[in-house]
């Protein structure tokens, strides 16, 4: 630095000492005021270079003792072109493109001090982000399915019964929908925490007298870890069965189901939200495979006729209100998915595999001790979606299984019991169910979307005679046998169509849309008793408002209904 200093005044003070000399010749008071001035003009460049030479060194110690892999990435700032602020997606910092495990202490930490998303509060290096709907919805039925806003589609009434010959109108708020997000990183790892609710929790038989108090349900709630190309989920989540709008992910916007209003999706989409746990890795930015197990259930309804010297053992299963159900084991699934772009336009698709089982237990007859009985059953699942053109999807999935009706809202059962030929004990056997949907969705503007679909769910008959019966031998039991109940099902049908509209969006105050929903279904038994309907059908309208919180309404840019 001394250096520095001496070529300086090397360079500048040989070129001052002659204008002194001239000076003195010409005016001797000009000359020392001049002499002064300059003196003093080149002090302060000396310690504007000094100052500045500082800081490049302050510069090049950081550099030297960060690591290669830390450099900070830096932070987009557009500005909205609505009242001049800040985007929320664009409060985030830009993403790395080295995997988390990769990631510096620098990086991480400007991660942390970084502007938190609109509707979101940061508690120390936590960012808490609140979100969900406030929904106003009126439902209008050509039956009365008996349904509040998710629809029953296996009890279907049929038009010979006094349910089949009215209507049903509803006016709801309970579709109105609150979450919480909770997201941090550290080491290399990123959590995120989620919990979402909704208002159609286990009500109260009165519930539609004066006060209407509908009581909140968990929908969602688990913990996620990304580390590196891993990623470990742990809680209540969207079953791997429910297809992927893209990804592998559990986040409500990530998955393919439909803009419908109705809580049951549609039909032939497969799906539960249980209790599960999965770990995923993602090979590449185009592949990720994962394998976990989430919470079962041995579904029978009210549609499978159990042999008649053992109908004590319809208490070991799910018959519609049994919670208590003896499951065997969790359910095991696995899902393979592949994302990419071609020319602009995502392509995902998805191979998503089954393996369940059940048990019952039950003494047989002539034998003073009990016996267990196991089945097992399985299946799976593609899935695809592709943009056509940019902001038109086309979407299709199909499901195939032994064992899998509990993915299908209750509208069939999982297995049946069935009796040796001495009528002295029974098996159990899984009955066939697949599922189909397709349809195409249309973002046609930012302020208005459309979506059409049509699904079908199918159940295999299962059925054989009582050999337990002593008094009316050869009766048929099981599934879908001659003379069965017209609640036996076939075959459901739907067909649909969605309007929805953004009134009004700011990242600042959240967003105002309506929706409408009209579907079309059919339910077909296995068995039709002479002079009796061969389907049930109904026609059915969801209508309604709702505001958007600010947080989600900045998901209605990918997908128009908020999640």
């Amino acid at each position: 630095m001394k250096a520095f200093y001496i070529l300086f005044a090397s360079l500048i003070l040989p070129g001052s000492i002659p204008a002194q000399a001239v000076g003195e010749q010409l005016d001797s008071s000009a000359s020392t005021a001049n002499l002064v001035a300059e003196v003093k003009e080149l002090r302060e460049a000396l310690l504007k270079t000094q100052k500045q030479v500082a800081a490049q060194q302050r510069e090049i110690e950081t550099l030297k003792t960060q690591p290669r892999h830390g450099l900070p990435t830096p932070i987009s700032k557009e500005i909205s072109p609505i009242d001049g602020e800040t985007n929320a997606s664009d409060s985030v910092p830009a993403p790395s493109t080295l995997p988390d495990y990769a990631v510096g202490d620098t990086q991480q930490k400007q991660r942390k001090t970084a502007q938190p998303p609109v509707g979101s509060f940061k508690f120390g290096d936590a960012i808490l982000t609140l979100g969900g709907f406030v929904d106003f919805e009126n439902i209008f039925r050509t039956t009365n399915t008996q349904s509040n806003i998710a629809t029953n589609y296996g009890t279907i009434p049929y038009n010979n019964t006094a349910q089949g010959r009215v209507s049903e109108f509803r006016a709801t708020a309970q579709f109105s929908r609150l979450n919480v997000k909770v997201t941090d990183s550290f080491h290399g790892n990123d959590v995120t925490g989620y919990i979402e609710g909704d208002f159609s929790g286990n009500d109260a038989p009165g519930v539609y007298q004066s006060v209407n108090p509908h009581s909140n349900r968990l929908r969602l709630y688990f913990v996620t870890l990304k580390r590196g190309k891993w990623e470990f989920l742990a809680g209540q989540t969207w079953s791997w069965l429910t297809p992927n709008r893209t990804g592998i992910g559990p986040m409500p916007p990530d998955l393919a189901i439909t803009y419908n209003e109705d809580q049951n999706l549609g039909v032939g989409v497969p799906y539960t939200r249980a209790a599960e746990f999965r770990a995923a890795y993602h090979p590449s930015e185009h592949w990720a495979l994962g394998l976990g197990i989430e919470n079962s259930n041995q579904y029978i309804g009210n549609y499978v006729a159990l042999p008649s010297q053992f109908t004590s053992i319809g208490s070991q299963f799910d018959n519609g209100a049994n919670p208590g159900a003896a499951n065997l084991m969790p359910d095991i699934l696995s899902k393979v998915t592949y994302d990419r772009d071609f020319s602009g336009r995502h392509f995902h698709a998805e191979v998503t595999g089954l393996f369940t089982g059940a048990q019952a237990s039950v003494m047989p007859i002539g034998s003073a001790a009990f016996k267990t009985h196991q089945t097992f059953g399985g299946g799976g699942q593609i899935a695809a979606n592709y943009e056509l053109r940019p902001k038109l999807l086309l979407l299709a999935n199909a499901f195939w299984s032994d064992g899998g009706a509990h993915y299908l809202v209750a509208t069939g059962p999982q297995l049946v019991v069935r009796p040796n030929p001495a009528g002295t004990d029974v098996s159990l056997s899984m009955v066939h169910v697949g599922a189909g949907s397709a349809g195409i969705e249309w973002i046609a503007s930012e302020k208005e979307a459309f979506a059409a679909y049509y699904g079908a769910d199918y159940f295999g008959r299962n059925f054989f005679p009582d050999t337990t019966n002593r008094i009316q031998p050869g009766t048929i039991i099981g599934f879908g046998g001659p003379g069965s109940s017209n609640a036996n099902n076939r075959a459901i049908q739907q067909i649909t169509f969605d309007w929805l509209q953004t009134f009004w969006k700011n990242p600042r105050y959240g967003a105002l849309q309506s929706y409408v929903q009209y579907s079309y279904l059919t339910r077909a038994p296995w068995f039709v008793a002479p002079e009796t309907p061969n389907n049930a059908h109904l026609s059915m309208v969801y209508f309604g408002f709702r505001y958007v919180l600010p947080s989600t309404s900045g998901t209605l840019l990918r997908v128009p209904y908020p999640n």
